[in-house]
Formats: C-alpha cells, structure tokens, sequence
C-alpha cells in the first residue's frame, strides 16, 4: 500500500495544503465554541444594574468574532476540501493509468493468472478504495487527529475536573475501535475477492449471452449470479453490522460524558450558591453554564473525533487490501520483454525461420510444439493444416511473441525475435485471429484501427482486397455506417473480411490469417487470395487452414501432427506423399466432391 504513496509526490503541495487549511477550520471551529460560551455567560450576566447599551455592543462586538471566524473556517473547509481532492483524484488518475498500461503489457499467460474480471475490479474498485484513503488521510484523519489534540487543549482549560472524564471516556471508545479493528479487518480484502467473482459471472454472461440465450439458460446463470452476489452481501453485511453497533456506542459514552460535565458544572454552581447563603455575599462558581457548553461540545469533538479515526482506519484497512491488489499488477515482472535491437540494421524483411523450437504451456507437463524447424521466405504463402489440438494457433503465436519458445530460436528478418523491441515486432506482422474483434465506431474507423494515418483512398483498396467492398457500397452510409460494439450488427463473414482489412491497411512484411476465413464462402475465399496474391505479393503470409480448399493453392504447406512437422511441401506433393495429408483431403473435398455429383 505504501508503495503507491510514491503517485502523491507529484501533487506533494495539495497534500501539505490540505491539512493545513484542515487545521486551521478546527481551530475557528474552537473558537466558535469558546466564543459561543462567552457568549452565554454575557447574556447570564445581566441584571438590573447592567447598562443597556453597554451591553448590547458587548453581544454585537463578539457576535462580529464569531462570524469571522466561521467565515475563515468556512473558507479553510472549502480550501481543504479543493486541495485533498485535487492530490487524490490526481494520485488516482496516474496510478489508473500505470496500472492499465501494465495490464495491457500483460502476457496471455499472466492475464490468465489474474482473470479479466479482477483486473477490471483492480483498475476500478481497488484504485477508488486507496484514492478515498488518500482524500481521507489528508483531510478526514487530519481533521480529527486536531479536533481530537485541540479539544482536549481546550477542556482542560476550563477544568482540570474534566480529566476525570477523558480518562475514563477514551480508554473505553479505544478499546471499542480497536475491537472493531480486529474483527472487520481481514473481511475487507474477502469482500474485494467476491466482488471479483460477481464481475466475473457478469462479464462472462455478457460476452457469452448469445450461448446463454441459444441454450436457454438463462436461469441458470441468474442462479450463479445470485450465489456470487448473495455471498458478496453476506460478507458486507457482516462488517456493516460491526460499524452499526459501534456507532450507539460510541454515542453512549459520549452522552455519558456530557452528563458527567453537567454535573460537575452544576456541583460549581451549588457550591456558589451555598457560598452565598453562608457569607451574605456571592462569588463566580468555578465553572460558569457557559464553560458547561463548551466543555460539552469540546466532548462532544473529541468522541466524534476517534470515532472519525476509527471509520478512516476501516477505509485504510480497506485500501491496504486494495493497494496489495494493485501492487501484484504492478509488480508483476514482465515475462515477454523488451531487446535492444536497432531495426534499421537489418538486411532482410519478410523471412520467418524456425530453429530447433519446443513450447509447452506454463504450468502443463507435456510440450504442444517439438523440434520445429521451418523457413519461410520474403513474399511466400505457407499454409498450416493439421487436426485440432495438434499446434497450429500456437504455431502462428509464437512468431508475435504472444508466449515465448521453451527451447530453440524464431528468427524474424534473420534476427532472434527476443531481441527486438516488442513494439518493433509487432509493427512487422499483422494477425487476424480466428474471432474478429471489432470496436464501437464506423466502419472506416474500425479498418484504420489497423494504422491511423491510412488515407481514405488507402482504406478503400483494404476494403476491395479483403472483398468487403460489396458489402459496405451496400449500407445507407458506406464507409461511415456505425458498427456495434464487437461487431454485433454485422454477419460472422463481414466481420471476417473487416478484420482482413484492418489488417492489411498495415501493409505489413507479415500477414498471418489464423483460420480467418472460416466464415467465408469458398468463391469469396478464392477472390480475397487472388486479390492478395495480386495487390500484396510481397508481404509474406502464413494461413491456419482448417480447410483443404483454403490451404491448396499456398505455395507451400506444412503438416502439424501431435506438434511436430510431418511434412512442408506443396499441395501436389503431399497428395502423392503425405498418408495424413491425404486423409485430410479425402475426408474434405473427396466427401465433398460425392455430395456434389
């Protein structure tokens, strides 16, 4: 938690200013009160011999102090308040970027260790727990650590009676508050865990609602909702609980204290009186019924004032639980790193080369990849068949540093892909996955998503090789038609042929299609690799095919089985040569061919 304190340095001048425009309210607050009790021992004073005017100017001359001194506490308060929230909204904003700029450096593996629906929490939740720590610490904590010091100060001004009642009033409301520590404390970071797991059915449900729809089971995800928000309540309703019964506490000390100093007053007041009755003259009792009402206010500060403690030490316990939730992103040690390659060195562009490479899964016991050894030239398509599970994704993913190789080496432009910046690789090589993502926005806006600076006419020539052209001349605003959030207002296909173009308006020296044209009739899939093979003959392209169809016209094709290279030929030779190729082929096209005549 303490950690993060290192985001406030910047803004250290709000935080100073804050609790000392703080200090400076409870101190007018002090007054007031002192002055209001001197005001009512003036009113107690008059009698017959009292001059009028005398008098009144008196009344009017301290109520002109006390609105000055409630103005400079109004303006301290104001201040105070300007300045914490200033430090903590702006210690909150560069700590939420830090820590979304971490997530995004995240690898696959180490977003998987976390879970999406924590780290939303974690950017959300956590980051508003410790900025509402800050704003308190400088500015709530403050105040009653001043309220708490000057109040006492001030009581015992009036009376060293009155140490009586502290001395036996505090210990009992410190005694409570830090029960109330004990007990609440480690429920704290539970309640933040189960937020996790609420956030994670919501978003699971909202991305997948489609299948929960399809499959009707929509009671049965309302059922784990309910399970994960019902644990949530029972474990906030648990501290909630413990905050109710110390707030009657807390007031019945501090009425019993009150009560304690009205007697002690009304004591003074007796004893004066019988002084009077015994002697035939009269004297000012020790404590006036003026001083009675500041000492009880002054009680009254000092009771709410632990009290004020207490509740900003269940907002820091709340916030260490959240800080330590924030540090294990930002302290995460990044698993994919940075080289320190000059790309401007490099001789070649294009060529991928794999060299003797292993890769199994963090944390799995056997290897997906083994012994691949490949090489690809500048402008070649390569396509990778094989059944499902036998490494084809992983294949592709490695090459963009998504894992890093367990064994051996990938060259990209005959360099070790770890020694490039991971920026300067990922500039080489677009991929379009499997499922095509799109964003919230017009269409233009999502194909230049792929590079910002592509001109219109740019985009227009994407749109014509990914065969998305028709389609879009096809909508009311063209190019400007708005596309829905992931892209639900499009078919699979359209959605396919957008992601291409997104992808080669890059104009990479790699294109990688990780079976990305699976939604895609096999007249349009023709056209879209003829047009590449006419307009992006350079860019080297590697195509996941499921489909025999898809991959039989790549200049070369590699055959994966159980993650090794069986064969990497031509379609025509691994027909003639390749047992498995040929099972693939037969079980497709041949099959195909039958339900066809």
């Amino acid at each position: 938690m303490f950690k993060l304190l290192k985001y406030l340095k910047k803004y250290w001048y709000f935080a100073l200013l804050a609790p000392i425009f703080m200090i400076a309210e409870v101190t007018m607050d002090m007054l007031v009160t002192n002055k209001m009790g001197t005001m009512i021992d003036i009113v107690n004073s008059y009698g017959p011999t009292s001059n009028n005017n005398q008098f009144l100017n008196t009344i009017v001359s301290n109520g002109i102090i006390m609105l000055a001194l409630v103005l400079i506490g109004v303006v301290s308060g104001i201040l105070s308040g300007v300045f914490a929230n200033l430090a903590s909204q702006k210690f909150a904003n560069d700590l939420r970027k830090d820590l979304f700029s971490k997530i995004m450096h995240l690898s696959f593996q180490q977003s998987d260790d976390f879970s999406t629906a924590s780290l939303v929490t974690r950017v959300t939740n956590d980051v508003t727990a410790v900025q509402t720590m800050i704003a308190m610490a400088i500015r709530m904590f403050i105040r009653s650590l001043s309220m708490f010091i000057l109040g006492i100060v001030f009581t015992l001004q009036i009376s060293k009676q009155f140490m009586i009642i502290l001395a036996v009033a505090l210990p009992l409301e410190i005694l409570i508050m830090v029960f109330f520590m004990i007990k609440a404390f480690p429920m704290f970071s539970i309640v933040q865990t189960k937020l996790d797991k609420v956030n994670s059915v919501v978003h699971e449900n909202l991305t997948g609602a489609r299948v929960v729809k399809a499959f009707s089971k929509e009671d049965y995800e309302y059922n784990r909702f309910v399970e994960a928000n019902d644990t949530l309540t029972s474990i906030t309703l648990k501290v909630n609980k413990l905050m109710a019964i110390i707030m009657p506490l807390f007031m019945l000390i501090v009425y019993a204290g009150m009560i304690a100093i009205y007697y002690i007053g009304a004591n003074s007041q007796f004893d004066a009186m019988l002084y009077l009755e015994n002697f035939a003259t009269s004297i000012d009792p020790k404590i006036s019924v003026g001083e009675m009402e500041k000492a009880t206010t002054y009680i009254m500060m000092i009771m709410s004032s632990l009290l004020m403690i207490g509740m900003t030490f269940a907002n820091m316990a709340r916030a260490v639980a959240s800080g330590k939730r924030i540090n294990e992103v930002l302290e995460t040690p990044d698993i994919i790193c940075d080289g320190n390659l000059d790309v401007t060195t490099l001789k070649e562009t294009g060529t991928i080369e794999f060299k003797n490479v292993d890769f199994a899964y963090p944390n799995a016991s056997a290897s997906v990849l083994e012994n691949i050894n490949l090489k690809i030239e500048k402008g070649e398509t390569v396509a990778i068949v094989g059944a499902t599970g036998s490494g084809k994704t992983t294949l592709v993913n490695l090459i963009t540093r998504f894992y890093d190789v367990t064994k051996g080496e990938i060259l990209v432009d005959g360099e070790n892909i770890k020694n490039y910046k991971l920026v300067d690789l990922r500039n080489k090589i677009a991929i379009v996955l499997q499922k095509a993502e799109l964003f919230a926005g017009t269409i233009k806006e999502n194909i230049k998503w792929g590079n910002p600076n592509a001109t219109d006419e740019e985009v227009e020539w994407a749109a014509n090789i990914a065969q998305a052209i028709e389609f879009i001349d096809s909508k009311e605003k063209k190019f400007d038609e708005y596309v829905e959030e992931k892209g639900t207002s499009l078919s699979g296909g359209q959605r396919q042929r957008l992601s291409i173009a997104r992808a080669i308006v890059k104009k990479p020296e790699i294109l990688i299609f990780d079976d990305s044209t699976s939604a895609l009739d096999l007249v349009t899939e023709a056209k879209l690799y003829k047009a590449m093979r006419d307009n992006i003959a350079d860019t080297t392209k590697i195509v996941v095919a499921q489909r025999i169809a898809t991959a039989k016209n790549a200049d070369k094709i590699v055959v994966l089985d159980g993650g090794t290279i069986i064969a990497y030929d031509t379609h025509e030779n691994l027909l003639a040569n390749c047992e498995i190729y040929q099972d693939i082929y037969n079980s497709q096209l041949k099959r195909e061919g039958d339900i066809n005549g």
